[in-house]
């Protein structure tokens, strides 16, 4: 009978692996705490609540539907086109 070199090597690996042994006995990552200049770095990079307020607008993805919204109300009409593809990739 003979025996494949394929089957001996799979039976070799398996019986070779453990996955996953030893995992649950490592310590748990902790977070480190953060410092005043991180802090104050962060501040400096979040949007403050005035650069948020573009959030309250009723923005359309129809051109038309803007239109008839603004005319309705007497306002203008902000257009923004783009010719291409949004990241560049053209």
């Amino acid at each position: 009978m003979k025996r494949s070199p394929l089957g001996a090597i799979v039976a070799v690996l398996l019986l070779t692996s453990s996955p996953g042994q030893g995992v649950d006995k490592e310590a748990p990552l902790q977070r480190p705490e953060l410092s005043a200049e991180y802090a104050k770095g962060r501040g400096l990079v979040l949007p403050s609540p005035g650069e948020r307020s573009y959030r309250k607008i009723e923005w359309r993805t129809s051109v038309l539907h803007g239109i008839v919204a603004a005319q309705k109300k007497d306002r203008p009409v902000m257009i923004v086109l783009m010719n291409g593809h949004p990241l560049g990739c053209t």
